[in-house]
């Protein structure tokens, strides 16, 4: 009598175990990536809301909105940060004929049109974790009773939040300053 001394796995047990990983795996990657979404929505909204502080401090300091262009005018009728321009701005009253960077206000008085400037008031505001520009309809701090808005176009990359709603609409992020 022979006494067979092989060790290993049966082609049957490691079927089952990678089937068992299979299984798991499409559990957790539907929540990991859920996880991951939520994670850059939080990034946004703590970001908007750093840059609503930041203007907050800045026209507490200047008396002034962050609007003014390079000739000390306050003609800036739309402030970005870095990333990419959503589309159709226009087509919800966002008016980009004057735009403006956050960082030639809140980072650097470039034009040294602020009295009183006792920045930098945020260090640099980058592109939202898609990749976008945040934006603030700037052309509206002199109008008295529209909101002005520091938005995130979210994870669909359109800005769906008209200038003058009171309200948010759709993945819209933001944070209405006044």
């Amino acid at each position: 009598m022979r006494i067979n001394n092989r060790k290993g796995f049966t082609l049957i047990e490691v079927i089952v175990v990678v089937g068992i990983i299979a299984i798991l795996a499409s559990i957790l990657v539907p929540m990991v990536l859920k996880e991951i979404e939520e994670s850059r929505s939080t990034k946004a909204y703590a970001d908007v809301r750093s840059i609503a502080t930041a203007i907050v401090v800045f026209k507490k300091d200047t008396a002034k909105w962050p609007n003014m262009d390079n000739g000390c005018a306050p003609n800036v009728t739309l402030l970005t940060g870095d990333g990419n321009l959503p589309p159709n701005l226009a087509g919800l009253g966002f008016d980009a004929g004057v735009t403006s960077s956050y960082n030639d206000h809140l980072a650097t008085d470039t034009n040294g049109c602020y009295n009183n400037w006792k920045g930098a008031y945020i260090t640099r505001v980058t592109a939202d974790p898609w990749g976008n520009t945040y934006i603030t309809n700037a052309s509206d701090f002199s109008i008295t009773g529209n909101p002005v808005w520091i938005l995130s176009a979210g994870a669909n990359g359109q800005i769906e939040t008209p200038s003058f709603s009171p309200t948010l609409i759709g993945d819209d992020i933001g944070f209405r300053l006044k």
